[in-house]
C-alpha cells in the first residue's frame, strides 16, 4: 500500500511540475507575443507576429492580428498615396489661381494711376483693388498652409544668430511703422543662437510682423530675451479702437480680430501655432487692456550654449 501511495505521490509530483513548466512556458509565450503586437503600432513595421507554440488559441489570435496590421498598413500606404496626390494638386491649382488674380490686380492698379477714371469710378476700383488684394493675400494663406499641412519632409535644422535675425525682420518694419507714427519698444539680447528650421522660423516671424502691421494702433513692442537658460520672445501692440479679440480663439483657422475689415486672412496666427507646435515651441496670447501679446518660448533643446 505504502508502495502505491509512493507511487502516486510521484506521479503527481511529476504531473505539477510539467503543468507548472508548461505554464511558465504559455506566459512566457504570451509575454513575447506582447511585445510583438505591441510592434505593429509602427505602420512602418511589416514583419508579421510569430508564435513558437501551435497551440490553437495563440495561433488564432496572432494570425487575427495579422491580418488586421495588413489591412492597416495597407491603408496607411494609400492614405500617403492620396495625400501626395492632394499635394500635388493644390500646387497645380496654385500656380493656375494665382497666376491670373495677380495680372489682373496689375490691371487693375495701372487703371487707377492712369488718371482718366471720374471720382465715383476711382471709388469702385479702389473697392475692386481691394477685394482682389485681400483674395490674394487669402488664396497665398491657404496654399501656403495647405503646403505645410501635407509637409512630410524632416525639419531641415541649422544653427541660427535669432538675435540677428529679428531685428533684420524689424528693419523691414521700418516704413510703415514711421508712415504710422507707431512708437516702438524694441529690447532684442544679443547673441542668442538656437538651433532650428530657417524656413519655419521666417514663417513664424513674417506672420507675427504681418499681424501687427494690421491691429497695431500707435505702439509696437518686440523683447527677445533669456533668463534662466529659458529663450522667450514676445512681440505686443496697441490695438484700434473698436477691436474686439475671444483670446481663446486667436489661433483658431479664419478667425480675424476686426472683421469689419478686409486685411487678414484669418490664417496667419493659425499657421504660427502650427509651425510652432511642429518645432516643438509653446505660443501663448494675453489681452492687457488695449495691448495684446504673443509670447513664444522655445524648446531648451534648440538653444545652442
Amino acid at each position: 500500500m505504502e508502495k502505491i501511495y509512493l507511487g502516486l505521490a510521484i506521479l503527481f509530483a511529476s504531473t505539477s511540475i510539467v503543468l507548472a513548466w508548461r505554464l511558465i512556458l504559455r506566459r512566457r509565450e504570451m509575454s513575447r507575443f506582447a511585445r510583438e503586437a505591441g510592434k505593429q503600432k509602427n505602420p512602418d513595421y511589416s514583419q508579421p507576429v510569430k508564435v513558437n507554440s501551435f497551440s490553437k488559441d495563440v495561433t488564432d489570435v496572432a494570425t487575427v492580428l495579422n491580418e488586421l496590421s495588413d489591412t492597416r498598413r495597407n491603408e496607411h500606404i494609400e492614405y500617403e498615396r492620396a495625400k501626395q496626390e492632394l499635394a500635388n494638386v493644390i500646387s497645380g491649382i496654385s500656380h493656375d489661381f494665382r497666376t491670373p488674380l495677380t495680372a489682373s490686380l496689375g490691371y487693375l492698379q495701372m487703371i487707377e494711376k492712369s488718371g482718366e477714371l471720374s471720382t465715383k469710378n476711382e471709388e469702385y476700383l479702389g473697392i475692386v483693388i481691394q477685394k482682389n488684394m485681400y483674395l490674394k493675400e487669402l488664396s497665398d494663406e491657404f496654399f501656403e498652409l495647405t503646403k505645410i499641412e501635407n509637409e512630410n519632409n524632416e525639419l531641415q535644422t541649422e544653427e541660427i544668430n535669432l538675435s540677428n535675425l529679428i531685428t533684420e525682420t524689424l528693419l523691414e518694419q521700418h516704413s510703415w511703422i514711421t508712415e504710422r507714427n507707431v512708437r516702438t519698444d524694441f529690447e532684442i539680447a544679443e547673441g542668442i543662437i538656437i538651433r532650428t528650421d530657417v524656413h519655419c522660423l521666417t514663417r513664424i516671424l513674417c506672420n507675427l510682423m504681418s499681424n501687427a502691421e494690421k491691429y497695431t494702433a500707435d505702439r509696437l513692442g518686440v523683447v527677445l530675451k533669456q533668463e534662466n537658460g529659458c529663450v522667450t520672445l514676445c512681440v505686443s501692440n496697441t490695438l484700434k479702437s473698436g477691436i474686439s479679440i475671444d483670446i481663446n480663439r486667436v489661433f483658431e483657422p479664419f478667425y480675424r480680430m476686426d472683421s469689419r475689415t478686409a486685411g487678414g486672412s484669418g490664417l496667419g496666427l493659425y499657421v504660427v501655432k502650427m509651425l510652432c507646435d511642429r518645432l516643438g515651441w509653446t505660443i501663448g496670447a494675453e489681452l492687457n487692456n488695449s495691448r495684446f501679446e504673443l509670447t513664444i518660448r522655445f524648446n531648451s533643446t534648440d538653444r545652442t550654449v
